[in-house]
């Protein structure tokens, strides 16, 4: 039986980061390079399609402290992690689908 993605995601948010982190080449070159290619300046407000943990937000973040960032995810967790990871950041999150 196919799992629903929230479900997927939410089951496996405990090891998430590192799995990402670890099992796919080159992403720590990739996050910091999508982080820079996102516009600097202070009134800038980011969208983030699938936004999950929020991996390539703590480059960007490091980049403009004072960006606004919509994060949407389908998977609950995830986003409640997020905003653990930002506190007083200007995040908003959006459980649903990016479609």
């Amino acid at each position: 039986m196919l799992e629903k993605i929230d479900a997927f995601f939410d089951r496996r948010l405990n090891g998430y980061e590192e799995h990402q982190l670890t099992a796919i080449e080159f992403v720590r070159e990739f996050y910091p390079f999508t982080a820079d290619c996102l516009p600097a300046d202070q009134d800038a407000v980011i969208l983030d399609l699938g936004c999950g943990t929020g991996l390539e937000l703590e480059y960007y973040f490091k980049r403009n402290t004072m960006a606004k960032v919509v994060g949407i995810d389908l998977a609950e967790g995830m986003l409640k992690a997020l905003e653990r990871k930002f506190p007083g950041k200007q995040l908003k999150v959006v459980l649903g689908s990016l479609f």
